[in-house]
């Protein structure tokens, strides 16, 4: 089975009680509400690679992130997995781009964010998991026409 690493951070805003958000455009069907992050690339240290698509999808300057957990899309029909690793941080600097390539970045109030439309696939789940130190991993497989077979907290 092919497996593609990914990493996903929950940047909060202690001081205004926000959590950072990307309304992301269509994007091989991860369009909508989601939180930054994309591929690690071959080679990289997890934790670089999150600092890193941090940086470059937002402006911002990351640290003492923590790992919160893992999330895996199991695409059994393709024989394929990605595995996202899950980060949080309450520690950034910089000034933050508002409009990028992979979409529109903003602050949003975290029930806000729970009760919000247009979130991206599975973002729901991945955001219980943030929230819940009862578990630290999320499976999600599909089968045939995306059709979700069987969602997972450990």
């Amino acid at each position: 089975m092919e497996t593609i690493l990914q990493n996903m951070c929950m940047i909060y805003d202690r001081d205004n009680d926000k959590i950072l958000i990307l309304d992301k455009v269509k994007k091989y069907g991860w369009e909508g509400l989601t939180f930054v992050g994309g591929h690690v690339e071959k080679g990289e240290v997890l934790y670089d690679s999150c600092v890193r698509e941090v940086f470059e999808e937002t402006g911002l300057t990351v640290e003492n992130l923590k790992l919160k957990g893992t999330v895996s899309w199991i695409d059994e029909i393709n024989d394929k997995r990605e595995l996202g690793f899950l980060y949080y941080t309450e520690d950034f600097s910089g000034e933050l781009i508002e409009n990028n390539v992979e979409g529109k970045l903003f602050w949003m109030g975290i029930d806000e964010f729970k009760n919000a439309d247009g979130k991206s696939y599975s973002i729901d789940k991945i955001f219980d998991l943030y929230l819940d130190d009862n578990y630290t991993e999320l499976m999600i497989k599909w089968g045939r026409n995306d059709e979700v077979v069987s969602e997972i907290f450990f």
